[in-house]
């Protein structure tokens, strides 16, 4: 894979993976991938199928075990911090959507009705995202069910960009989505970024796409792996 890019100012990093590796059956997936992300940047994983790119969100999010490797979020190791914290701090937005039972507001409401929320639901914000992410504000009270996938998709867009994350990890965030809906996400996404808001690293199969929305690329397809 390509080298990490060198971090000119340590302050700015969010994200640090430091030899991630992962195995299954004793066959590497992945060996030894390093890089930064750094605040207001977007980077995306390319490559082919089978070469470990949502296999690397996985690992990164905590969600699979590595073999061997460090993930640093702030300069904190995820196995020192508290876990519910470091996962509202990193939130990983699969390609199928989870919604919960009930509205949209719920859905959007849930993460600020535990102890760990520091803060009340941000409705406001959760209407103008809705609205900038062309799903619409007036769906609020609308069951999270009847929604389209693509709809889902964003909403659960919106209830990670909600929680403030310090890094979003995406997976395919635009496979359910027409042109104009997946548009509509690259620029909010983008927009985010630039703003300082988020750093995002995002799994694409589409090179055009990495194009558009990243400031840069690490392709996993030079990595070692097996499909």
């Amino acid at each position: 894979m390509e080298p990490a890019t060198p971090t000119t100012d340590a302050a700015s990093v969010v994200l640090s993976v430091r030899g991630m590796s992962v195995r299954a059956g004793g066959v590497p997936l992945l060996d030894g991938v390093t890089f930064d992300l750094r605040r207001g940047e977007i980077v995306a994983l390319v490559g082919p199928s089978g070469c470990g790119k949502s296999t690397l969100l996985r690992a990164v999010s905590g969600l699979s075990d590595a073999s061997g490797g460090e993930v640093l979020l702030g300069g904190r190791a995820g196995s020192d911090a508290d876990q519910p914290e470091f996962r509202r701090a990193m939130p990983l937005l699969a390609q199928t959507p989870v919604m919960l039972p009930g509205t949209v507001r719920e859905n959007l409401a849930r993460p600020f009705a535990y102890a760990a929320a520091r803060r009340e639901f941000p409705a406001e914000r959760a209407v103008a995202l809705l609205d900038r992410l062309h799903v619409g504000g007036e769906r609020l009270d609308q069951a999270a069910e009847t929604l389209s996938v693509g709809q889902q998709q964003r909403v659960a867009l919106v209830r990670a960009l909600l929680l403030e994350p310090r890094a979003l990890l995406l997976d395919e965030p635009t496979s359910a989505l027409d042109r104009a809906a997946a548009e509509s996400v690259e620029t909010v996404l983008r927009e985010e970024a630039d703003a300082g808001r988020i750093a995002a690293l995002v799994v694409t199969h589409d090179a055009a796409q990495a194009e558009r929305l990243a400031d840069r690329t690490i392709d996993l397809g030079s990595a070692l792996h097996a499909d």
